[in-house]
């Protein structure tokens, strides 16, 4: 991926990390933005605690349950998603779940809000299926504008998306991750984040 493409999935981590614990089961008792308040003091206490294989595990627990990744995935890679059989399908969603939690780890470890960065959330437009949560980063006098898209799944909400700039996670990943399939194939793909996921374990070690 290009440097924009690396910088806009950083802000993406930077922003669904602030909410990750909101978007559970109980999202619907309240507006998105109340429960996502709420749970801010929750996702403030993760982030400060030292590197463990229980942080860790708290992270893939947080991941699993409030992103959709499948349903990223699905739009993101269109028809070469439809072709994929159910293993080749776990396989991608075991690295891009791994790699976002490398992402978490790497860049958002150890960083608190209040004296890192600042969020600021506006009220939540429901609109049948689907919800949308525009919020403000503020890191080091720099304002990002984000709108996280979520859709209904059953009883809770799930984040599927994050526009940053005018820039969705879900076009980033079609215009690195298409290309590469269309090109060289879907195990060039595979191997491409196999690898970044090496690298980024290799940091944490």
């Amino acid at each position: 991926m290009d440097v924009r493409a690396s910088e806009r999935i950083w802000w993406a981590c930077m922003a669904a990390f602030v909410v990750l614990f909101g978007w559970t089961a109980s999202a619907l008792a309240g507006s998105p933005r109340d429960h996502v308040e709420e749970k801010t003091e929750a996702v403030a206490a993760v982030l400060a605690k030292p590197d463990s294989s229980v942080r860790t595990q708290e992270l893939a627990e947080v991941v699993e349950e409030s992103l959709d990744l499948e349903y990223l995935a699905s739009r993101a890679l269109g028809d070469h998603w439809t072709q994929r059989s159910p293993a080749e399908r776990e396989e991608f969603m075991s690295l891009l779940q791994r790699l976002l939690q490398g992402n978490y780890e790497d860049r958002l470890a150890g960083r608190k809000m209040g004296d890192d960065y600042e969020v600021d959330f506006e009220q939540a437009q429901v609109r049948g299926e689907r919800a949308f949560v525009a919020a403000t980063v503020t890191k080091d006098d720099t304002e990002k504008s984000l709108v996280y898209r979520l859709r209904r799944d059953g009883e809770s909400w799930k984040i599927y998306d994050l526009v940053i700039d005018d820039i969705s996670l879900e076009e980033t990943y079609r215009d690195g991750y298409v290309p590469i399939i269309e090109e060289q194939g879907w195990e060039e793909l595979i191997r491409r984040m196999e690898e970044r996921l090496e690298e980024l374990e290799g940091r944490s070690d």
